[in-house]
């Protein structure tokens, strides 16, 4: 028995639609997913429809983005919930929020776009983002489809939106230790989500995992799609010295479906989370 973890659908910035995607997952052979996407629950619905339809375990989980601007200056962590709460009426409110303010930059960054020769249309934006949870790679598919750039990755530079770009705009910024405890106050479990592999190409060290333990983490995902097998090696003991539990995922947002079934997390530590 498998778990995957980390998993995004298009009710963030995933292609496949919650009940695709756990179809996908039944498919591979996997017991358990989780559904994680960024900053909002509205797939969960669905993905747990289609999970008890097709008997596999959907858990309700998300994929919080804070910002720690006492590491390296300022840099981005994700923090994942799992058996949260999704009519937690402080999270809805916080969700709500953070989701205005990514309309909010979205509009900036397709008008800087604009200024700057890439003639995108706003109204495309937010039709490939289905969800409501609209972020940069929305905006990134809307130029790949308009034939600016041949792929995604290149939309993330310094030339369009990557962090500095000349069409970037910040985000809406939530602490580290906020979405550990908003997380927390939603009865779930908070894990730090890929630890080696952070926005900026960095990675955290322990003295700033054992941090955001004394904030209420309780887990860390040490098997991770873009992790090496020394990452996993060293993330593991981390979490063993900690007495951290230990989580997987693969982070797929079903792009060609490369990644997910690339991290098959034995479905003993799933069991862990629920003590």
């Amino acid at each position: 028995m498998y778990a995957d973890l980390h998993l995004h659908s298009t009710a963030s910035d995933g292609v496949l639609k919650p009940a695709e995607l756990v179809g996908k997952a039944k498919k591979l052979g996997f017991s358990a997913i989780a559904l994680t996407d960024h900053d909002t629950v509205s797939g969960i619905a669905e993905a747990e429809a289609a999970g008890e339809a097709l008997g596999i375990e959907v858990i309700a989980g998300i994929e919080l983005s804070a910002i720690d601007n006492r590491v390296q200056g300022e840099v981005e962590v994700h923090i994942l919930g799992y058996f949260i709460d999704p009519e937690h009426k402080k999270l809805l409110k916080v969700l709500k929020l953070i989701n205005k303010s990514r309309t909010d930059r979205a509009v900036i960054m397709v008008k800087k776009l604009n200024e700057i020769g890439i003639s995108i249309a706003l109204d495309r934006v937010l039709t490939l983002a289905e969800g409501e949870s609209l972020g940069r790679p929305h905006i990134a598919r809307t130029m790949v489809e308009a034939g600016y750039i041949s792929d995604v990755k290149e939309a993330f530079s310094k030339d369009y939106i990557g962090r500095g770009g000349r069409a970037y705009v910040e985000r809406y910024k939530i602490s580290p230790h906020d979405a550990i405890k908003l997380i927390s106050e939603t009865n779930g479990v908070a894990v730090l989500a890929h630890p080696g592999y952070l926005s900026d190409g960095t990675a955290l060290g322990e003295e700033i995992i054992r941090e955001y333990k004394q904030f209420g983490l309780v887990g860390l995902e040490v098997y991770y799609s873009k992790h090496s097998n020394e990452q996993h090696k060293f993330y593991k003991a981390i979490a063993e010295k900690n007495g951290l539990l230990i989580t997987g995922g693969s982070d797929s947002h079903g792009v060609s479906d490369a990644l997910i079934g690339s991290v098959k997390l034995p479905y003993e530590y799933v069991e862990a989370l629920k003590i």
